[in-house]
């Protein structure tokens, strides 16, 4: 039996064992005796006499058995250790979803990055997967930075090197798992990463425009992001970006506090949706503009720049 299975089973046997549910894609031609004009396909578990969703006929069943199983004999095939790590391992009651977090330790060969501007600053290495049978959100294997400095944690996700697709036909699920036999790579990757983020002093007007070009319209995220900006006297590109991190993992939104049209108030409230859904969102949400909005990767590339001349 190889690690990961083992320590599920010892830590969370009652997350794991839901997990094992057996689960079937079957056509579905009516509802209660009424004739479905498209028939369509339903992911059951017979076991507990319930139809978990239904999708069309290009969803392709994943069962997270076969995620768990794959998962763990890439881990130990790698020989990536995991006896000092941290696992957190959920699986909804419905069985709709599944999420699983790997956090390496100290006395692993990842550790704990420390960033060059601040000691306290540590950020733990870890490796994330979530998958669905509700098609609410998408299959992801990736691996991550968790901000230790954040009581709730800021995410910073690697994409290079990250596994993100539909529940379709065309994927194949073993392709994912091969991508962490470059896990040392990865980690370099992220680390530099932040520290080219720490390289670019911004001016104010300089966080102004990436944050309304990330609200993209909305005044109240556009007041979200300034109100937990962190260096709000000396900005860098990775207080902008530990803004957006902010946004994507803590699940708030701002609502409107009095004020005017011209100049409206806003407070923090935590958001009605979904946590796993908001984070899965926004996730997304957050890597689409970082690497696509121009003036974010200019001056990451600058970020770049400044950090080999620094070593």
């Amino acid at each position: 039996m190889t690690t990961l299975v083992k320590r599920l089973q010892s830590e969370y046997e009652g997350d794991y064992s839901l997990a094992l549910t057996p689960v079937t894609f079957e056509s579905v031609a009516d509802v209660k005796g009424n004739m479905l004009v498209k028939p369509m396909n339903g992911v059951f578990a017979r076991s507990l006499d319930r139809c978990i969703a239904l999708h069309g006929d290009h969803y392709l069943l994943v069962p997270y058995e076969n995620i768990l199983n794959g998962l763990s004999d890439a881990l130990d095939k790698y020989g990536i250790d995991i006896r000092d790590a941290k696992i957190l391992f959920s699986v909804d009651p419905t069985l709709g979803r599944m999420k699983l977090r790997i956090l390496f330790g100290d006395t692993s060969r990842y550790g704990t990055y420390i960033m060059q501007h601040n000691s306290n600053d540590k950020l733990q290495f870890g490796i994330e997967v979530v998958s669905s049978y509700d098609a609410s959100i998408m299959y992801k294997l990736q691996v991550m930075f968790l901000r230790l400095i954040c009581a709730n944690g800021m995410k910073s996700f690697e994409t290079i090197n990250s596994s993100l697709r539909r529940h379709t036909t065309n994927f194949v699920l073993e392709d994912s798992f091969k991508k962490l036999q470059n896990l040392n790579d990865t980690f370099d990757n992220l680390s530099n990463t932040m520290e080219a983020y720490q390289r670019v002093e911004l001016k104010q007007e300089q966080v102004k425009d990436l944050f309304k070009d990330f609200a993209n319209g909305s005044s109240s995220k556009e007041w979200l992001l300034h109100e937990v900006l962190e260096n709000k006297d000396k900005p860098t590109l990775y207080d902008v970006y530990n803004s957006f991190t902010n946004y994507s993992s803590h699940n708030q939104r701002a609502l409107s506090d009095g004020g005017t049209k011209k100049e409206p108030k806003f407070k923090l409230a935590s958001s009605i949706m979904d946590s796993m859904k908001s984070d899965d969102r926004r996730n997304l949400e957050v890597q689409n503009f970082i690497t696509k909005n121009k003036d974010f990767v200019y001056l990451y590339h600058q970020g770049i720049a400044n950090n080999l001349r620094a070593n």
